[in-house]
Protein backbone atom coordinates (compact mmCIF):
# COMPACT_ATOMS: atom_id res chain seq x y z
CA UNK A 1 0.00 0.00 0.00
CA UNK A 2 1.53 2.64 -1.34
CA UNK A 3 -0.62 5.76 0.53
CA UNK A 4 -2.43 4.86 3.96
CA UNK A 5 -4.39 7.22 5.55
CA UNK A 6 -5.96 7.01 9.45
CA UNK A 7 -8.75 8.74 10.13
CA UNK A 8 -10.87 9.04 13.43
CA UNK A 9 -14.66 9.53 13.69
CA UNK A 10 -15.66 8.64 10.17
CA UNK A 11 -19.24 7.36 11.29
CA UNK A 12 -20.08 11.19 9.61
CA UNK A 13 -18.89 14.66 9.34
CA UNK A 14 -15.68 16.04 8.55
CA UNK A 15 -14.13 12.15 9.31
CA UNK A 16 -16.23 10.85 6.74
CA UNK A 17 -15.93 13.39 4.38
CA UNK A 18 -11.96 13.01 4.67
CA UNK A 19 -11.82 9.39 4.08
CA UNK A 20 -14.18 9.47 1.49
CA UNK A 21 -11.74 11.93 -0.17
CA UNK A 22 -8.68 10.10 0.50
CA UNK A 23 -10.08 6.62 -0.82
CA UNK A 24 -11.43 9.01 -4.27
CA UNK A 25 -7.82 9.58 -4.50
CA UNK A 26 -6.59 6.63 -3.93
CA UNK A 27 -5.43 5.80 -0.61
CA UNK A 28 -5.89 3.14 1.35
CA UNK A 29 -8.14 4.28 4.82
CA UNK A 30 -8.67 2.56 7.76
CA UNK A 31 -11.07 4.88 9.83
CA UNK A 32 -12.37 4.79 13.66
CA UNK A 33 -15.53 5.53 15.33
CA UNK A 34 -17.97 4.30 17.75
CA UNK A 35 -20.66 4.30 14.94
CA UNK A 36 -21.19 2.49 11.64
CA UNK A 37 -19.11 4.29 8.36
CA UNK A 38 -22.03 5.87 6.75
CA UNK A 39 -23.51 4.28 3.09
CA UNK A 40 -20.86 3.37 0.31
CA UNK A 41 -18.09 4.43 2.84
CA UNK A 42 -18.34 1.28 4.54
CA UNK A 43 -17.35 -0.82 1.33
CA UNK A 44 -14.59 1.90 0.22
CA UNK A 45 -12.62 1.77 3.93
CA UNK A 46 -11.57 -0.43 6.23
CA UNK A 47 -13.60 0.99 8.98
CA UNK A 48 -13.17 -0.26 12.76
CA UNK A 49 -15.26 0.55 15.49
CA UNK A 50 -13.49 1.93 18.70
CA UNK A 51 -14.65 4.31 21.72
CA UNK A 52 -11.45 6.27 21.27
CA UNK A 53 -12.16 7.20 25.23
CA UNK A 54 -11.41 3.45 25.73
CA UNK A 55 -7.55 3.97 25.54
CA UNK A 56 -6.47 0.60 26.34
CA UNK A 57 -8.80 -0.82 24.02
CA UNK A 58 -7.23 2.24 21.20
CA UNK A 59 -3.68 0.74 22.04
CA UNK A 60 -4.19 -3.07 21.62
CA UNK A 61 -6.03 -2.94 18.59
CA UNK A 62 -3.40 -0.69 17.27
CA UNK A 63 -0.47 -2.87 18.05
CA UNK A 64 -2.28 -5.96 17.36
CA UNK A 65 -4.85 -6.53 14.60
CA UNK A 66 -4.01 -2.73 12.87
CA UNK A 67 -0.51 -3.92 12.90
CA UNK A 68 -0.67 -7.71 11.50
CA UNK A 69 -3.13 -6.19 8.53
CA UNK A 70 -2.04 -3.01 7.64
CA UNK A 71 1.56 -2.43 5.95
CA UNK A 72 2.08 0.48 7.89
CA UNK A 73 5.78 -0.07 7.95
CA UNK A 74 5.74 -0.08 4.05
CA UNK A 75 3.84 2.57 3.21
CA UNK A 76 5.55 5.43 1.65
CA UNK A 77 3.15 8.03 2.71
CA UNK A 78 1.01 8.36 5.83
CA UNK A 79 -1.55 10.59 6.87
CA UNK A 80 -3.09 10.44 10.43
CA UNK A 81 -5.89 13.04 10.85
CA UNK A 82 -7.23 13.36 14.16
CA UNK A 83 -10.92 14.44 13.41
CA UNK A 84 -12.76 12.65 16.11
CA UNK A 85 -13.93 14.90 19.06
CA UNK A 86 -16.25 15.42 22.19
CA UNK A 87 -18.33 17.94 23.22
CA UNK A 88 -19.61 17.05 26.51
CA UNK A 89 -19.59 17.26 29.00
CA UNK A 90 -20.78 21.38 28.73
CA UNK A 91 -22.15 23.76 31.30
CA UNK A 92 -20.15 25.13 34.65
CA UNK A 93 -17.54 23.40 35.83
CA UNK A 94 -19.09 23.42 39.63
CA UNK A 95 -21.48 21.00 37.65
CA UNK A 96 -19.38 18.80 35.92
CA UNK A 97 -18.59 14.53 36.34
CA UNK A 98 -14.89 13.95 36.93
CA UNK A 99 -15.33 10.75 34.78
CA UNK A 100 -16.73 12.76 31.66
CA UNK A 101 -14.03 15.24 31.77
CA UNK A 102 -12.18 12.11 31.88
CA UNK A 103 -13.63 10.59 28.96
CA UNK A 104 -13.68 13.81 27.03
CA UNK A 105 -9.74 14.40 27.29
CA UNK A 106 -8.88 10.84 26.05
CA UNK A 107 -11.04 11.34 22.94
CA UNK A 108 -9.96 15.14 22.70
CA UNK A 109 -6.47 14.74 23.17
CA UNK A 110 -4.60 11.40 24.87
CA UNK A 111 -5.82 9.56 21.74
CA UNK A 112 -4.96 11.64 19.15
CA UNK A 113 -1.30 12.21 20.78
CA UNK A 114 -0.76 8.39 21.29
CA UNK A 115 -2.08 7.64 17.76
CA UNK A 116 0.75 10.38 16.63
CA UNK A 117 3.29 8.38 18.49
CA UNK A 118 2.39 5.25 17.02
CA UNK A 119 1.78 6.15 13.49
CA UNK A 120 5.87 8.09 13.97
CA UNK A 121 6.99 5.36 15.64
CA UNK A 122 6.16 2.56 13.43
CA UNK A 123 5.99 3.77 9.78
CA UNK A 124 9.38 3.41 7.53
CA UNK A 125 12.06 6.14 8.40
CA UNK A 126 11.77 7.19 4.72
CA UNK A 127 7.71 7.96 4.86
CA UNK A 128 6.79 11.01 4.34
CA UNK A 129 4.21 11.43 7.49
CA UNK A 130 1.72 14.03 7.79
CA UNK A 131 -0.78 14.92 11.04
CA UNK A 132 -3.70 16.85 10.81
CA UNK A 133 -4.94 17.64 13.98
CA UNK A 134 -8.69 19.31 14.04
CA UNK A 135 -8.73 22.44 15.79
CA UNK A 136 -10.97 24.79 16.55
CA UNK A 137 -11.50 28.32 17.90
CA UNK A 138 -12.15 26.86 20.95
CA UNK A 139 -8.08 26.46 21.14
CA UNK A 140 -7.75 29.78 21.91
CA UNK A 141 -11.45 31.18 22.84
CA UNK A 142 -12.61 30.94 26.33
CA UNK A 143 -16.27 29.92 25.74
CA UNK A 144 -18.10 29.53 29.21
CA UNK A 145 -19.51 26.24 29.91
CA UNK A 146 -17.10 24.11 27.31
CA UNK A 147 -13.78 24.07 30.12
CA UNK A 148 -13.48 20.68 28.95
CA UNK A 149 -13.62 21.04 24.93
CA UNK A 150 -11.39 23.96 25.28
CA UNK A 151 -8.82 22.77 27.35
CA UNK A 152 -9.11 19.85 24.75
CA UNK A 153 -8.67 21.77 21.72
CA UNK A 154 -5.46 24.17 23.67
CA UNK A 155 -3.86 20.90 24.56
CA UNK A 156 -3.70 19.09 21.14
CA UNK A 157 -2.40 22.31 19.16
CA UNK A 158 0.21 21.95 21.67
CA UNK A 159 1.09 18.59 21.96
CA UNK A 160 1.45 19.21 17.87
CA UNK A 161 4.09 21.69 18.44
CA UNK A 162 5.72 19.45 20.73
CA UNK A 163 5.70 16.72 18.58
CA UNK A 164 7.09 18.89 15.56
CA UNK A 165 9.84 19.92 18.20
CA UNK A 166 10.85 16.59 18.79
CA UNK A 167 11.80 15.92 15.39
CA UNK A 168 14.17 18.06 15.80
CA UNK A 169 15.27 16.91 19.48
CA UNK A 170 15.49 13.20 19.55
CA UNK A 171 18.26 11.64 17.65
CA UNK A 172 16.17 8.84 16.45
CA UNK A 173 13.72 11.05 14.76
CA UNK A 174 16.29 13.18 12.54
CA UNK A 175 15.84 13.65 9.33
CA UNK A 176 12.49 12.22 9.43
CA UNK A 177 10.04 13.49 6.58
CA UNK A 178 7.17 14.82 9.32
CA UNK A 179 4.58 17.55 8.56
CA UNK A 180 2.14 18.62 11.44
CA UNK A 181 -0.70 21.04 10.85
CA UNK A 182 -3.51 22.19 13.55
CA UNK A 183 -6.46 22.72 11.07
CA UNK A 184 -9.62 24.65 11.74
CA UNK A 185 -12.18 23.77 9.37
CA UNK A 186 -14.56 26.97 10.22
CA UNK A 187 -18.00 26.04 11.91
CA UNK A 188 -18.80 23.07 9.79
CA UNK A 189 -22.94 21.56 9.56
CA UNK A 190 -22.63 18.60 11.46
CA UNK A 191 -24.31 16.72 13.98
CA UNK A 192 -22.32 18.70 16.89
CA UNK A 193 -23.46 21.25 15.79
CA UNK A 194 -26.74 20.35 16.15
CA UNK A 195 -26.29 18.95 19.79
CA UNK A 196 -24.76 22.33 20.18
CA UNK A 197 -27.87 24.33 19.31
CA UNK A 198 -30.12 21.97 21.19
CA UNK A 199 -28.23 22.82 23.99
CA UNK A 200 -30.20 25.16 26.94
CA UNK A 201 -28.76 28.49 27.48
CA UNK A 202 -28.35 27.53 31.01
CA UNK A 203 -25.38 25.21 30.21
CA UNK A 204 -24.05 26.89 27.24
CA UNK A 205 -24.49 30.82 27.62
CA UNK A 206 -23.19 31.16 23.73
CA UNK A 207 -25.70 29.09 22.41
CA UNK A 208 -27.67 31.63 20.67
CA UNK A 209 -24.33 32.44 18.55
CA UNK A 210 -24.19 29.40 16.90
CA UNK A 211 -27.80 29.48 16.31
CA UNK A 212 -27.70 32.55 14.43
CA UNK A 213 -24.68 31.31 12.35
CA UNK A 214 -27.43 28.37 11.36
CA UNK A 215 -30.11 30.86 10.49
CA UNK A 216 -27.73 32.95 8.38
CA UNK A 217 -26.51 30.20 6.38
CA UNK A 218 -22.89 30.75 7.76
CA UNK A 219 -21.85 26.99 8.65
CA UNK A 220 -20.19 25.30 5.69
CA UNK A 221 -20.27 22.00 4.46
CA UNK A 222 -17.92 19.23 5.46
CA UNK A 223 -16.88 18.23 2.02
CA UNK A 224 -14.46 21.80 1.67
CA UNK A 225 -12.31 21.33 4.52
CA UNK A 226 -12.00 17.61 3.85
CA UNK A 227 -11.22 18.40 0.15
CA UNK A 228 -8.30 20.45 1.61
CA UNK A 229 -7.28 18.13 4.32
CA UNK A 230 -6.60 15.71 1.72
CA UNK A 231 -4.44 18.05 -0.06
CA UNK A 232 -2.41 18.90 3.25
CA UNK A 233 -1.83 15.07 3.47
CA UNK A 234 -0.18 15.39 0.30
CA UNK A 235 1.74 17.87 0.28
CA UNK A 236 5.44 17.86 0.37
CA UNK A 237 6.18 21.60 1.15
CA UNK A 238 4.71 21.81 4.91
CA UNK A 239 7.08 23.09 7.20
CA UNK A 240 7.25 20.77 10.64
CA UNK A 241 4.58 22.39 11.90
CA UNK A 242 1.83 24.93 10.59
CA UNK A 243 -1.30 26.16 11.52
CA UNK A 244 -4.29 26.93 9.27
CA UNK A 245 -7.98 27.37 8.85
CA UNK A 246 -10.41 26.66 6.29
CA UNK A 247 -11.57 29.60 4.16
CA UNK A 248 -15.14 28.93 2.66
CA UNK A 249 -15.16 30.40 -1.51
CA UNK A 250 -17.10 33.91 -1.11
Amino acid sequence: MERLGIVTGTSRGIGAAVARALAERGWGVVGLARGEAPGELAHQIHHQRLDLSDLTGVQAWFEGPFLERFPLGRAARVGLVNNAGALAPVGPATGLSAAELGASLAVNVAAPVWLAGFVLGHAAPHAAVRVVNLSSGAASRAYPGWSAYCAGKAALHMAGEVLAGEAQAYPELEGRDLAVVSYAPHVVETRMQETLRATSEALFPMRQHFVDLAQRGELVSPEGPAAEIADLLERDDLPLHSTTRYQPPA
